[in-house]
């Protein structure tokens, strides 16, 4: 008996010592984050963290305020979770998902984004995205922001700098057949976010950065007061030649990791997601969380505050998995239990 009763301790113990080394970075050097699958975290969290009343109400809310994206993110997760919202709220999830209505709520500001370029809806920010993906978004802000500078104002570095890397990649994209449209995507997605005021302090300060060791400010400045900004063309024809000096080397790895966040979650959600991006490796942990967990990912985010999968992979999160795995052998044992004790009570009145 006391060999059983330590054998379990041991097996109880064990795991739990794994995980809070882990936890720690204790084993970073032998174990890789992918090496634990994080599915199960990520639910043991979530049922601690929420429950069905909890994301109909959520859902309730977004449908009261006109977000219905929201509404159907925290839909998907309590797909995800198994958990039934009441049905009432079902049937305004589904009332605001026919046709009409989405017809209605979509194209209006889809065509206000991409005229824009800026938005604060899906739609809206789709059409920004998808406008800024041609050339016509990067020259009109070089004109906004470029005009700043040769007067001598003040001017956002990052949508400037962006601007020019921008026209840079689609010039690539065009001469390589499609190799520079990550770093188009991840361009027009930042700008967005930049203007929809998505992008936090630290992380545009780390861009900022990147594009200052990546571009001359001083020689560009030359370029732009060199050329009439109004004149399309001749602005374009000015920064192209100026943008064969970019090194594109320097911001890639950053537009190749939103790029993956677009393609992950979406370009609305990206654009929002961009809210939770502190520096540039809080844009590859969340980026990652999102290739997992897809458009559900910001509703994630905000039931439990985690913004890396391996936030998830807690000693606690699986003491929560042990103990649900207790509750189903007990309620299975107790299934059994009361089974064989109604066959007893049939066969005696027998």
């Amino acid at each position: 008996m006391r060999f059983v009763i330590s054998l379990v301790i041991f097996l109880i113990a064990l795991p739990l010592l794994f995980m809070t080394a882990f936890e720690h970075g204790l084993l970073d050097d032998y174990v890789q984050d992918d090496d634990i699958p994080v599915d199960p975290f990520i639910r043991a969290e979530l049922s601690e963290k929420t429950t069905s009343a909890d994301l109909s109400r959520r859902i309730d809310e977004a449908l009261d305020n006109d977000a219905y994206d929201d509404a159907a993110m925290y839909a998907e997760i309590a797909a995800y979770m198994d958990m039934p919202v009441a049905p009432a709220t079902q049937v305004r999830l589904e009332a605001e998902n026919a046709f009409a209505r989405r017809a209605a709520r979509n194209t209006g500001s889809f065509v206000t984004g991409f005229v824009t370029g800026t938005g604060d809806d899906t739609p809206a920010f789709m059409g920004a995205v998808a406008s800024d993906l041609t050339v016509i978004g990067d020259i009109r802000d070089i004109g906004s922001e470029g005009s700043k500078l040769v007067r001598g104002e003040e001017y956002s570095t990052m949508i400037l700098g962006l601007s020019v890397v921008g026209l840079a990649a689609t010039t690539a994209t065009v001469a390589t057949g499609g190799a520079g449209l990550p770093a188009r995507v991840g361009v027009s997605v930042l700008k967005v976010a930049r203007k929809a005021g998505t992008v936090t302090t630290g992380f545009a300060r780390d861009v900022t950065r990147l594009l200052q060791e990546a571009m001359n400010f001083d020689k560009l400045g030359d370029t732009l007061r060199a050329v009439d900004l109004a004149d399309t063309a001749a602005t374009r024809r000015a920064i192209s030649n100026y943008a064969d000096g970019v090194s594109m080397a320097r911001v890639m790895p950053v537009l190749d990791d939103v790029a993956a966040l677009e393609r992950a979650a979406g370009p609305a959600e990206a654009v929002r997601l961009m809210r939770y991006v502190e520096s540039t490796e809080d844009l590859a942990r969340v980026s990652k969380m999102s290739g997992k967990l897809g458009t559900k990912t910001r509703g994630i985010i905000e039931i439990t505050g985690k913004t890396s999968l391996r936030g998830f992979k807690t000693a606690w999160n699986l003491v929560l998995m042990a103990l649900e795995w207790v509750w189903a052998i007990v309620g299975g044992i107790g299934a059994l239990f009361a089974t064989a004790l109604g066959r007893r009570v049939v066969s005696r009145r027998s």
